[in-house]
């Protein structure tokens, strides 16, 4: 009496070890053909300006305080623990990047969020010619002039940099130091 299998054999056949084989190696010889000439993504005499960051602006108008109720309603980790239990809109974020007195770029930045109530993020890549240079950028919330007086909400850098061919700048805000280059 002869014996059936129960299971069907899952071993691939020769054929289909060869080819993935071939197709293995094809493959590894394709990255290594690719890796051997890399893709310049900015001119060898160039250097660049990153500009990255976080910024939480201030509510348009004054915002509107959550009640009580609201707060309670809310999960136990979605409640404020300070004073910034306000909602509403948040206002756009204006950056305006100057070198020796030419504009590289000035843009306005939503903030986040369904509502536009979140942070506003931002990064940018700009090429810039090598050497000395005055670099002043401004970084503002989009408020009417008065409420900005009032606030504050003005971050500024005038630096001279000395930069080399190559080289990437990092510029970045934090609320304690304003925006600084690195």
């Amino acid at each position: 009496m002869r014996r059936e299998e129960v299971v069907e054999s899952r071993r691939p056949s020769w054929g289909r070890l060869i080819g993935f084989l071939v197709l293995l190696a094809g493959v590894s010889w394709a990255l290594g053909a690719f890796a051997a000439f890399p893709l310049p993504l900015s001119a060898p005499d160039r250097a660049v300006l990153t500009i990255a960051f976080k910024h939480v602006a201030a509510f348009e108008g004054e915002g509107r305080e959550r009640s009580k109720e609201e707060l309670e309603k809310l999960p136990r980790h979605m409640r404020p623990v300070n004073e910034r239990s306000r909602t509403g809109r948040r206002v756009d974020t204006v950056l305006r990047v100057e070198l020796d007195g030419r504009r590289l770029l000035e843009k306005t930045y939503r903030p986040g969020g369904f509502r536009h109530d979140g942070p506003t993020f931002a990064y940018e890549q700009i090429p810039v010619p090598p050497g000395g240079h005055r670099l002043v950028a401004t970084l503002r919330d989009a408020a009417g002039e008065k409420e900005e007086r009032e606030r504050g909400r003005r971050w500024r850098l005038d630096q001279e940099v000395e930069i080399r061919p190559r080289q990437v700048l990092l510029m970045e805000l934090s609320e304690e130091g304003g925006l600084t280059l690195r």
